[in-house]
């Protein structure tokens, strides 16, 4: 057999970020779309997508949502994140969704910062006396080598356990750390809690009902690699 003489044809292999995948999102109304969409989307690619099909009224408020009804919380999908990263992180048997919802608040901390930092509640390190104003706290918060320090009482609640625990934290740039003596922020009586780099924050959805809340509004730290 003269091989020499054989022609081989290789499959045209298409670039990961051309390649297509096939989205379900929720509307206001229960109802659902599903779309087949670039693999690197964003999650402001598929809102404008949605404005458009849906033909809404573009005022910045819609958002897309990650629900995650089976253990009660949800958590907005930040513009810049890519969907189907998000949506690989599922499990199989879980009824995840996204939904498509207006957000009214969706940039509110870089219209009004200054809500989202109590002055009793925050310390700057450069202005221990007071805090800055609204274009030096935006300025603070978004530099790579200071934030605002942020602390308060919460209630936490361990992985199972069945009690809550009010507790004094403290919330660095490095991470959330919580006090194992009163209102103390010396180096040895706080206790690292968690970190954000490889987690997300969701709203918890039915806290009293599902964990025992002690109130109606609350948070869950969930690691990305977590189902």
């Amino acid at each position: 057999m003269n091989f020499s003489a054989r022609r081989v044809t290789l499959p045209t292999i298409t670039p990961l970020f051309l390649q297509k995948r096939v989205i379900k999102v929720y509307n206001e109304n229960e109802t659902s779309r599903a779309l087949e969409v670039p693999s690197d989307i964003t999650a402001r690619d598929v809102c404008q997508l949605f404005i458009l099909k849906n033909h809404c009224i573009d005022d910045h408020s819609w958002t897309l949502y990650e629900h995650l009804p089976y253990i009660g919380i949800e958590r907005t999908i930040e513009d810049h994140e890519p969907v189907i990263e998000v949506q690989s992180r599922w499990g199989m048997e879980t009824e995840s969704r996204l939904c498509f919802r207006k957000n009214y608040a969706k940039y509110e901390f870089f219209k009004k910062p200054l809500d989202f930092f109590p002055e009793h509640m925050v310390t700057v390190a450069d202005d221990p006396n007071g805090i800055p104003n609204h274009s030096q706290l935006v300025q603070t918060f978004l530099s790579s080598s200071t934030c605002p320090e942020i602390h308060s009482y919460l209630y936490a609640k361990e992985q199972g356990k069945k009690s809550w625990k009010k507790v004094y934290f403290v919330l660095r740039r490095s991470g959330l750390y919580f006090s194992n003596k009163g209102t103390s922020k010396e180096p040895r009586h706080l206790q690292f809690f968690a970190e954000f780099s490889e987690s997300d924050v969701y709203c918890l959805l039915a806290g009293r009902k599902m964990y025992g809340a002690p109130t109606d509004y609350g948070f869950c730290i969930k690691v990305l690699s977590s189902r």
